[in-house]
């Protein structure tokens, strides 16, 4: 088998929810899905195999919400929390020749967020 090139890493749940309406359960699920999701990612298959060669990529994927907050709060702290784990990997392994980097795009309909979209109520939030 050939050697680990690029990672592009992303998990993914879809909620709305304020801080007032946001359980400590679902703001635990959110935040093992999205943050620990892409943590579990990483370091525990990708960078090992990427040291040996002393090159790769890790490419995570955030949300424009993980840079500027948002009316969702456990989706904008999970993308945020990316961003930022996102950066510290960079910074411990540059010297190892391994790169790791986020994108943050917009929101995007797919099947997990044509729900959200449809609903009155979340289609203001996100504007």
């Amino acid at each position: 088998m050939g050697k680990l090139d690029i990672l592009v890493n992303n998990a993914g749940i879809a909620r709305i929810n304020t801080v007032e309406d946001t359980s400590s359960d679902e703001w635990g699920l959110v935040m093992d899905i999205k943050a620990k999701g892409v943590f579990l990612g990483k370091p525990k298959t990708a960078i090992p195999e990427m040291r040996k060669v002393k090159a790769g990529s890790i490419v995570n994927i955030s949300s424009i919400a993980g840079l500027t907050g948002g009316p969702t709060s456990s989706y904008a702290a999970s993308k945020g929390a990316v961003r930022l784990l996102t950066k510290s990997t960079a910074i411990q392994y540059a010297s190892e020749g391994i790169r790791c980097n986020s994108v943050h795009p917009g929101v995007i309909e797919t099947p997990m967020t044509s729900p959200i979209m449809l609903n009155t109520k979340g289609r203001t939030r996100i504007k």
